[in-house]
Order: C-alpha cells, then sequence, then structure tokens
C-alpha cells in the first residue's frame, strides 16, 4: 500500500492557504496589491474552487500575508459555501485535479493586478494526514491579472524521506521495465 495519502479515501476536515503580496509597484506604477475589493481570489483543489476572502483583513494588500481557512475551523467569508465537507471531498481527489490560486480583476477594473509573491497550501484529513502545496515563484513573485494570466498553478511538497522512497521505487521500477537483449 502507498504511504501517500492522497491514495486514500480519508475525508479532508480542513484546507489552509497561506498567501502573501509582493511590496514592489509594477512597472506601470500602480499599486502592487489591488486597488478594489471586488478582486477575487480562489482556490482550485480537489475538484472544485473555493473563494478566499475574510471579512477582518483587506485582502491582497501590497505587503500582506494572509492565512484562509477553509472547512474546519473556517476563517474565509461564507465558510460554509466554502467548506470542502460540503460535498465530501476526500485526500483521493487531490490526484486526479490541480492545485491553483486564480486572480479575477473586478469589473470595473479590468486592468487591476495583483503581485502574487508566495502561496502555500495544507490539506488535512479526519486521521491527521496531510498533504501540502506551494507555488515555486522565487524573486520577485509573479503579477497575475487580465493581461498577464490569472492563475498560478502549485506542486506538491514532498518530505526529504518520502522523496527517497519515491526514487528508490523509480529505481526499481527502472530495472525492471529495462529492455532484455535477446539472441
Amino acid at each position: 500500500m502507498s504511504s501517500d495519502p492522497r491514495h486514500s479515501d480519508e475525508l479532508i476536515t480542513s484546507i489552509s492557504v497561506y498567501l502573501a503580496t509582493g511590496g514592489d509597484d509594477p512597472d506601470d506604477g500602480t499599486q502592487g496589491g489591488v486597488s478594489n475589493d471586488r478582486a477575487s481570489i480562489s482556490l482550485g483543489i480537489a475538484g472544485r474552487e473555493f473563494g478566499l476572502a475574510r471579512s477582518d483583513v483587506t485582502d491582497q494588500q501590497r505587503d500582506s500575508a494572509d492565512t484562509y481557512v477553509l472547512g474546519e475551523g473556517g476563517n474565509v467569508v461564507k465558510p460554509d459555501w466554502n467548506d470542502p465537507r460540503r460535498p465530501r471531498r476526500t485526500l483521493g481527489d487531490l490526484i486526479d485535479h490541480p492545485v491553483y490560486v486564480r486572480f479575477t480583476p473586478p469589473p470595473d477594473v479590468p486592468d487591476d493586478d495583483w503581485h502574487l509573491s508566495r502561496a502555500d497550501v495544507t490539506v488535512t484529513g479526519a486521521n491527521g494526514s496531510s498533504v501540502t502545496y506551494s507555488a515555486q515563484l522565487g524573486e520577485p513573485g509573479v503579477w497575475l491579472g487580465s493581461t498577464s494570466g490569472q492563475v498560478v498553478h502549485l506542486d506538491r511538497r514532498h518530505d526529504s524521506a518520502e522523496g527517497t522512497k519515491m526514487r528508490a521505487s523509480d529505481r526499481n521500477l527502472k530495472t525492471a521495465i529495462t529492455p532484455v537483449a535477446w539472441r
């Protein structure tokens, strides 16, 4: 049996999303954050999208870093609508669907941009298993907007022990499928 929790039907109980916005200005002189609070940020994961907005913070502002919790302990606007337990999602749903962060500019300011400098996502299952994802943005991050693209895909993070197991498994697989020369 695989040690990858994504190969289980363990129910997802919560998803934690850490987003950091860059502090510099784009070349056009506008702010690095979103200038209109009607812009939206979404997380695509486990086959659906979830809204990432909190009533207690000004989302996507320049030089900000905030954590959004979906599901158990939810702190987002409309937590019941943004809950991975409704409909039920499992860790197994993670394997078949991409994980991404989407920025949608407000309709009245379609050229608004958002400077994303970091994105980390942790998915926690009912039995305590977790799966983590991050956007490998590097410096200085990435600008999202209608003229630069609105989606950043996240990659799964592996701990070093799991990575070692995977490499050994890959070596065994490679050995098993190496062609044999027939005489």
